[in-house]
């Protein structure tokens, strides 16, 4: 039979810390079913103590970052329900519990950790708090939902979401991707207070360029969930800007019937026609969004 819960830990040069981490799991889930998992793309002995630590280990294949170790944890996983966690000590495994429990009492089919609930004193530099806060906002604002700490590297969730979701990056913001794809698919999501601690060893996240990443990311997954939201947003940004820049045009001719500004005029046509392509944009594949869904749909109900 499988386990209950499958714990999934992903690696990358985390010797310091992997062992007591597995034994931390091991302790708090004493009594349940349960697989721990360790995905490891290490150049140190971090496989090495985690074999020792008895978990189950996998071998990261490709060059890939966090979201194709957890897309290969996913796929080894055999649990009714995933839980994962980084491996570099800041996460709490004292904290599983918690998520796992609205799981458990289906009050959730997606449980999101927030680390701003208990977070240690210099935990996460100030800068990247900044950068998560605003982050979540945007998530917020994209996919409707209400989460404060979107970019949290601890979620559980119910086993039969990955039949029902595709995750496709590669990288950091698939934490971001998973909040979007359960919203996309209507899931219960809610979010417990977890522990955030000072990390064993060196950071590998650069801020400067995860922080783009993610934002890029998160565009590209409102493109393809809401279009229209996207296009629509942009097309209206740009006519706004587009009456700023012909404000003084029109001011002008309106005072003395002449056009002496005419870079500012050529700005606002450019962004007055842009905008009006977004939007036409917007609609014709928000149109296509929804013909291929209702497609969806009736296979589907042809299938079932």
């Amino acid at each position: 039979m499988p386990p209950k819960l499958s714990v999934i830990i992903p690696t990358k040069n985390e010797e310091g810390a992997v062992a007591g981490i597995i034994e931390d799991c091991r302790r708090v889930l004493e009594g349940v079913d349960h697989e721990i998992i360790v995905v490891d793309a290490s150049e140190d002995n971090t496989a090495s103590e985690a074999v020792r630590a008895r978990a189950k280990l996998v071998k990261q294949i490709g060059n890939g970052g966090v979201g194709e170790a957890l897309v290969q944890g996913f796929y080894w996983a055999r649990g009714d329900y995933i839980v994962f966690l980084d491996g570099d000590g800041t996460y709490d495994p004292l904290d599983i519990p918690k998520v796992v429990e609205p799981l458990l009492k289906d009050e959730a089919d997606f449980v999101n950790g927030n680390r701003f609930a208990n977070m240690e004193k210099d935990a996460m530099p100030f800068t990247n708090m900044i950068g998560n806060h605003f982050l979540s906002w945007v998530g917020n604002v994209m996919f409707q939902t209400t989460i404060k700490d979107s970019q949290s590297g601890m979620k559980g969730f119910r086993r039969d979401l990955l039949t029902r979701i595709g995750l496709l990056e590669r990288g950091f913001p698939v934490v971001s991707e998973l909040i979007a794809e359960a919203s996309k698919v209507n899931l219960r999501i809610a979010e417990v207070g977890i522990t955030y601690r000072r990390r064993v060893g060196k950071s590998k996240l650069k801020p400067t360029s995860a922080g783009p990443k993610i934002l890029w990311a998160s565009l590209r997954m409102l493109r393809d969930y809401d279009p229209l939201v996207l296009f629509m947003g942009i097309g209206l940004t740009l006519i706004v800007i587009g009456f700023i820049a012909a404000w003084p045009v029109m001011l002008e001719y309106m005072a003395e019937g002449t056009f002496r500004f005419m870079g500012r005029a050529l700005i606002a046509l450019f962004c007055w026609l842009s905008g009006m392509l977004s939007i036409f944009t917007g609609i014709i594949m928000d149109a296509l969004n929804y013909s291929v869904k209702r497609i969806e749909a009736h296979a589907k109900q042809s299938s079932s």
